[in-house]
């Protein structure tokens, strides 16, 4: 009896310390194979993402403000493919970048441009880039009728 007691409370420990992580694994069989690469900003940051489609590979380009050139970065952090409706949504952010190792952040403003390309097994009939910079503003192109 004592046992079985004892799978419950470790199986409802597991259950609890792993409920806040899940959201953070990979999707198994995921169909959006995504990268972003920071380059030299072409783009000014008021500017929509541009986006071009090309078969099944997005790409996609632009500017984003992000806050400390020591603490900051520019970070793919949504790419999602819904076969269901042929449609494709990137999100693309201004990061935080501190690490334990970070003293200090600077207090200045970065400019960083960003080239992103997705590629998934189907097609479009939408695409959708948002941009979200530091200071909440947000910028966005949607391709339709692809």
């Amino acid at each position: 009896m004592k046992r079985r007691t004892a799978l419950v409370t470790a199986a409802s420990g597991v259950t609890t310390l792993t409920a806040g992580c899940l959201g953070r694994l990979p999707v198994v069989g995921s169909s959006v194979d995504a990268s972003i690469d920071l380059v030299d900003a072409e783009l000014e940051v008021e500017d929509d993402p541009d986006v071009s489609v090309d078969g099944e590979t997005v790409t996609a380009s632009g500017t984003i403000a992000y806050g400390s050139s020591a603490c900051g970065t520019v970070e793919l952090a949504h790419a999602e493919y819904e076969p269901s409706q042929d449609r494709l949504d990137v999100l693309v952010v201004a990061a935080d970048d501190t690490s334990w190792f970070t003293l200090s952040c600077t207090d200045d403003l970065v400019y960083a441009g960003y080239e992103l390309e997705a590629t998934v097994r189907g097609g479009f009939r939408r695409v959708s880039v948002t941009e979200h910079h530091v200071f909440g503003e947000t910028y966005s192109t949607t391709v339709d009728g692809l």
